[in-house]
């Protein structure tokens, strides 16, 4: 099968990129007409609650810093770090830091980089089915449509990098190749054999698109390692040679790789600070949770234009169906529908394969096993890695292998008869397919009715901000309610990431949100917000905070009251304070209060201060569970076989501390407990569901001290939980016994 297109002169090239230029403005201008963006405001983001507020901070940093790895006005009294959660989405960056060269203004090249995605993506598809030899209209109509799927603006600036999928139809047009026998890394000779020649063009484009895929999204570049892989053995079958797998396999390689190159700062920094995997902790069943419903392709879109559809779509998503989840989104539309179900067909019945039938075909049915729930995909996350999880995202790749199939059935279906009927025919399918995947808002005052009330509070908040800087420019802000970072879905009535507000709308002052979970400062700002306000605020005033911000949003009516009254209590009536429009914010401001306590006791005031910067840490980093609430993981921690710990002290005196703890398993069977931490804390002993409470001496040098934990059950236990517990550790206490500081 030979899919290469015939080498274009310069004169055919300037018309294909005439026509590329020209799909994409068409795209433009259904995107401007569809979403009424002649009203829009382009400072002010499109979306302003949920995941948008995780990427906004992102954005902010990549343009003013030039990366995100990294905010010091983030995580106060430390640094936030994404080191643990990393976000490799290099590529998207690299264009939004460009974007802002020209737009310095990081809400409008939040919104601008989401609406470029539109035209790229169709600039994408278009190109990549213009290789695969579909005529000018079908490849641009399958480009727009492709561009238009519902899981794009589904996705939106929620699921900002999702929806930036501008790549795969490239990572598409490789594994094509490889089915077809046109194999990168490879060159076949006259006589038929395929000899290993790194240095070629197919072999640089294929190395180009995997560096791009890999740097285009984490969970399009898990799709595409597993798609290529079966498109090895496709090829392998059709040209009946390995080296169709071999070339796979290379591709696949190049996209590890650059993967891991992405990953390098997270790596560096685990390997110094001890691997966390509290922000990242995935489970098997994730899979069939998050996984590909195979109704939902062929379903139309919720809220469809068509009232009938609608009707269709409203009663299956009822409230009793189960695994009702972000999977909704994977609707293909009509025609999407109609490729996937002539896919499907030339899979099974006895049919002659036209065009490309076959590898799309193969692509399209390896995709829906590995995505559907209870498919490939929870197999993989129960025997190799339960960190993918969201397993309907290939979706995508499905979309793209449909569109091609039917704009290039209908392509063929006019070779050689009726050519005229083309372009109005595909012009007419354009039209219908915008308005068959598009729901009931497109093209009405609904966005931008939307838009107008997001800029209400947007703009309220930059108000509110503002003053806030102007009171105590350079200030450092505790906020309340803590709000763990990342991927925590609300606390009260605020969404997780509500308090990142106070950095995009202000330029000099540090917020205490966004320290990453299961570090010092996150369980320093765990265990401080869980105090009484007679404790917490002389606590946060010796870490050098300047105000507190309290969002009576994250707590019951009751609950606020009482936090209100005992920090007015504390602060005194006439103490500054600024009040948001919404009357549910407000800052305290707390330097007053700061002087008072260093003026009644300086002496006092400075031992405070010194015990809070030299309090001794334990991390609970990789293998632990706790179940408790924020603030009292102390009382109960669970732990699988093996655990790892780190105690970091931040002085640099050697310290001396009793430990006192419960450390049992649920089994009256004696098991094995080993601990390791060298000459910190070394022992060994038997633990079973009576152990009582234990007491043991450490001794910790300066720095950081990782101790493991390795428990053994009796022989013939078996689990019945994904994260194997095996043992728990409860009321953990430490206490130096050399001075009198207690942690």
């Amino acid at each position: 099968m030979d899919v290469q297109p015939t080498p274009p002169t310069r004169t055919r090239l300037f018309r294909e990129v005439v026509w590329h230029l020209l799909f994409a403005l068409a795209t433009v201008a259904v995107l401007v007409a569809g979403l009424r963006l002649e009203s829009a405001d382009i400072r002010v983001p499109f979306a302003y609650h949920g995941d948008a507020l995780l990427i906004l901070p992102l954005v902010k940093a990549t343009i003013e810093r030039g990366s995100h790895w990294a905010n010091e006005r983030f995580g106060a009294p430390g640094i936030q770090e994404l080191h643990d959660f990393p976000i490799v989405d290099h590529l998207h960056f690299g264009i939004m830091w460009l974007i802002g060269l020209a737009v310095p203004d990081p809400f409008a090249v939040f919104n601008l980089f989401y609406l470029l995605t539109y035209p790229l993506t169709t600039l994408s598809a278009m190109f990549v089915l213009r290789r695969l030899g579909l005529s000018v209209p079908a490849a641009g109509v399958g480009g727009l449509l492709f561009a238009f799927l519902p899981y794009h603006y589904l996705r939106g600036q929620g699921h900002y990098f999702l929806a930036a999928y501008y790549v795969v139809p490239l990572a598409v047009l490789v594994m094509v190749w490889i089915c077809g026998g046109r194999l990168p890394f490879f060159r076949r000779e006259p006589d038929g054999r395929y000899r290993f020649r790194p240095w070629s063009a197919d072999t640089l484009a294929a190395v180009l698109i995997a560096a791009a895929t890999a740097s285009g999204g984490a969970y399009y570049a898990f799709f595409a390692c597993a798609l290529l892989l079966f498109a090895g053995c496709y090829g392998w079958a059709v040209a009946g040679t390995w080296r169709a797998f071999a070339a796979a396999g290379l591709v696949v390689a190049v996209i590890v790789a650059v993967g891991v190159a992405n990953h390098a700062p997270t790596f560096a920094y685990q390997y110094h600070f001890g691997r966390n995997s509290a922000p990242t902790t995935r489970y098997p069943e994730e899979a069939e949770e998050y996984g590909l419903k195979l109704t939902h392709l062929f379903l139309p879109v919720a809220g469809h234009h068509s009232r009938a559809l609608a009707e269709v779509r409203s009663v299956y998503d009822s409230d009793v169906r189960p695994l009702q989840t972000e999977n909704a989104d994977a609707t293909l539309g009509l025609l999407g529908s109609a490729g996937l179900a002539v896919l499907l067909a030339a899979a099974v019945l006895p049919v002659r394969r036209v065009w490309l039938l076959g590898p799309l075909s193969g692509l399209a049915i390896f995709a829906v096993l590995l995505g559907t729930i209870g498919g490939l995909g929870a197999l993989f996350n129960l025997l190799v890695t339960p960190q993918v999880r969201c397993y309907n995202r290939v979706s995508v790749y499905i979309a793209f292998l449909c569109l091609a199939a039917v704009c290039g059935l209908m392509d063929w279906a006019f070779t050689g008869r009726a050519a005229w009927l083309r372009w109005p025919t595909f012009l007419a399918l354009a039209a219908f397919g915008v308005w068959d995947q598009t729901d009931n808002r497109w093209f009405t005052p609904a966005f931008a009715a939307n838009r107008a009330e997001v800029a209400t509070q947007f703009r309220a908040d930059a108000a509110f901000y503002a003053e806030v800087e102007r009171t105590m420019p350079g200030g450092s802000v505790f906020n309340l309610p803590f709000i763990p970072y990342p991927e925590t879905l609300s606390v009260g009535k605020l969404s997780g990431y509500d308090h990142a507000r106070g950095y995009l709308h202000t330029d000099t002052m540090r917020w205490s949100f966004g320290a990453m979970e299961g570090r010092e400062v996150d369980l320093w700002q765990r265990e401080v917000a869980a105090e009484s306000p007679d404790r917490m605020l002389p606590r946060i005033v010796a870490r050098g905070f300047d105000a507190l911000l309290i969002d009576r949003r994250g707590y019951s009516p009751t609950e606020a009251d009482a936090l209100h009254g005992g920090v007015m209590a504390l602060l005194g009536p006439s103490v500054h304070h600024v009040t948001h429009p919404n009357g549910q914010e407000v800052v305290y401001d707390l330097r007053n209060y700061r002087d008072r306590l260093r003026t009644a006791d300086p002496i006092a005031y400075e031992q405070s201060k010194r015990r809070e910067l030299e309090a001794v840490s334990i991390l609970w980093l990789d293998g632990f569970y706790s179940f408790e609430p924020s603030g009292r993981e102390w009382k109960h921690r669970w732990c699988g076989p093996r655990g790892v710990a780190v105690i970091v002290n931040p002085t640099d005196r050697t310290r001396t501390f009793r430990v006192d703890a419960v450390v049992r398993t649920k089994n009256p069977e004696y098991a094995d407990l080993q601990i390791d931490g060298g000459p910190v804390w070394t022992e060994r002993f038997p633990i079973n569901d009576k152990n009582p409470v234990t007491s043991h001496v450490i001794v910790v040098p300066p720095g950081r001290h990782t101790v493991r934990f390795r428990c053994r059950l009796p022989g013939g236990h078996v689990y019945d939980d994904p994260r194997r517990l095996t043992f728990f550790i409860a009321q953990w206490a430490m206490t130096e016994v050399s001075a009198d500081t207690t942690r």
